[in-house]
């Protein structure tokens, strides 16, 4: 088979996460529970005809390769498929690593689910990240943590045929150096650093809380970060040099509660928000302090809601955070506010554009507090993530017969310097079989995207449609069921950027679009 696109993919399949002795007590260290993958693979070919063959190559942490998946999976043009760890026959505690190969370009996101969490309510939690399509020297990790009930996990994957060198240097959030991890990867296998046990970093676990981390390595890497909370879960793909740049997009952004009639502004942190957002941003530069620009805009109404100004040191990171203010004080995200900006009552969503004089790498958490779950996303450039056309992989509106399970967002967000007419803008719905259900067009969409404007259709709620758009999508018994993936196309030159939630009755998770040709 010719073989033109790959994707890496980090695999955890029925694998609990060991416990570690250390210095703080243990229940100060949320457990994971047991972790099971999916993978969502998504054929970005537009051209009828044209079905992706996929091959998916399982590796152990030993680096042997264990099972090859060849001949079973085909996709449709546009379509997407799931491809279940669970239900390949690599046996129950396996955890390793996979590649992914096709004749047609795929991207593929892999899916995370925790099972026999001690610290949620009913045991799940969730997270997502992306496939990497290329490994590269060097990899950034701008959000990790590892205190009193959250720690952070980094693993990397060596893509390469021959044994990696590694090398993980870690900062905190004030610019200070913590040292250099050094360790090997057998070929194409993965290793996980775990923040937590002091065998795993070059520092005392005891005294970090936050930070970030630059892994350079002999061979080409990818990764992934899952940080642990004790009733929720997140995950990022690492970001690369290719993500860097001196201004990031973060089409997705929250500072909102349903219910805001007990909101108290002199204790912010004290209610159960519905969603709020934190960034997470790193300074690349080994040197220079980045001077930094943050500009909220409001998905309502389109204005300017909010504009931050703070520094960063070298190599080191900053957090904000909408609900509790991050490294900041709560009150300075009082503005992101529609109903009242002077007392911050949290009924905003939008965007952000981050402006630096220094190259910066970043994520945002998405927080569903009040369900208890999470979902992180990596920040975006327009001159690499920016694109006329989109592919999103996991989308979902399922209900099995005991109210809503599984429903899906898009946030799409202009990034070029001219506006999108929704007359020039087709959203297109498409199940596993590579079947239009439904494509969203001109007046079926709420406004024009104006330059740095975003917009948000959701399956369930309708986002910025009304719930009742998507009425028509598939059902079976009179219940929503639909499974596929997204294409959004727009007018040559169009520069666009996305992200997408999945949100269960009990958890979520967050990744990023991809960009097409």
């Amino acid at each position: 088979m010719k073989r033109l696109s790959s994707v890496f993919v980090l695999v955890l399949t029925l694998a609990m996460l060991a416990s570690v002795v250390q210095a703080r007590p243990l229940n100060q260290y949320p457990e994971p529970g047991t972790s099971d993958t999916n993978i969502v693979v998504q054929n970005t070919s537009t051209t009828t005809g044209e079905v992706a063959a996929v091959t998916v190559e399982y590796y152990d942490t030993a680096g042997n390769l264990d099972y090859t998946n060849e001949g079973s999976v085909t996709i449709d043009p546009k379509a997407v498929k799931e491809i279940k760890t669970e239900d390949e026959p690599l046996g129950d505690g396996w955890q390793g690593s996979a590649v992914m190969s096709s004749d047609m370009p795929i991207s593929a996101i892999v899916s995370i689910r925790n099972t026999q969490v001690p610290g949620a309510p009913d045991g799940y939690t969730q997270g997502a990240y992306n496939g990497s399509a290329e490994g590269a020297e060097k990899l950034y990790f701008p959000s990790l943590f590892g205190f009193q009930y959250i720690v952070s996990r980094i693993t990397v994957q060596n893509v390469e045929g021959s044994q990696a060198t590694i090398y993980a240097s870690y900062y905190d959030r004030q610019g200070n150096y913590l040292g250099r991890q050094e360790d090997t990867i057998p070929a194409y296998s993965q290793k996980t650093l775990y923040l937590g046990n002091a065998d795993d970093v070059p520092f005392n676990p005891d005294e970090f809380v936050d930070g970030s981390a630059v892994v350079t390595s002999t061979n080409k890497l990818a990764g992934a970060a899952v940080t642990t909370w004790g009733n929720r879960s997140a995950a990022y793909q690492a970001l690369t040099d290719g993500n860097k740049g001196t201004t990031l997009y973060a089409p997705s952004h929250y500072r909102y509660m349903y219910d805001t009639s007990a909101y108290d502004p002199d204790d912010p942190d004290g209610e159960l928000y519905t969603l709020f957002s934190a960034l997470n941003l790193q300074n690349t530069s080994v040197s220079a302090t980045a001077n930094v620009t943050a500009t909220y805009v409001s998905r309502q109404d389109g204005r300017v809601a909010m504009v931050k100004t703070f520094t960063i040191p070298p190599q080191s990171a900053a957090g904000l955070n909408t609900k509790n203010g991050g490294d900041f004080a709560a009150s300075d995200f009082f503005g992101l506010s529609y109903t009242d900006p002077t007392n911050g009552i949290p009924d905003w969503d939008g965007s952000v554009t981050i402006e630096s004089d220094q190259p910066l790498v970043g994520i945002c958490n998405t927080n569903w507090d009040a369900a208890g779950s999470a979902g992180g996303y990596a920040l975006v450039t327009a001159e690499n993530d920016g694109a006329s056309s989109m592919f999103i992989p996991a989308q979902y509106r399922i209900d099995w017969g005991a109210g809503w399970a599984q429903w899906a967002a898009l946030n799409l967000m202009n990034v070029g310097e001219s506006t999108i007419t929704r007359a020039d803008l087709s959203i297109e719905y498409i199940d596993t079989d590579g079947n239009t259900i439904q494509t969203f067009s001109g007046d079926d969409l709420p406004f024009d995207l104006e330059k740095g404007a975003a917009m948000g259709l959701n399956t369930r709620n309708g986002g910025d449609l009304d719930a009742s758009a998507f009425n028509d999508f598939p059902t079976e018994g009179g219940l929503p069921r639909f499974i596929g993936g997204i294409y959004v196309s727009a007018p040559a030159g169009s520069n666009l950027v996305g992200v997408a939630n999945i949100i269960y009755s009990n958890r979520a998770s967050v990744y990023n679009a991809f960009p097409g040709e």
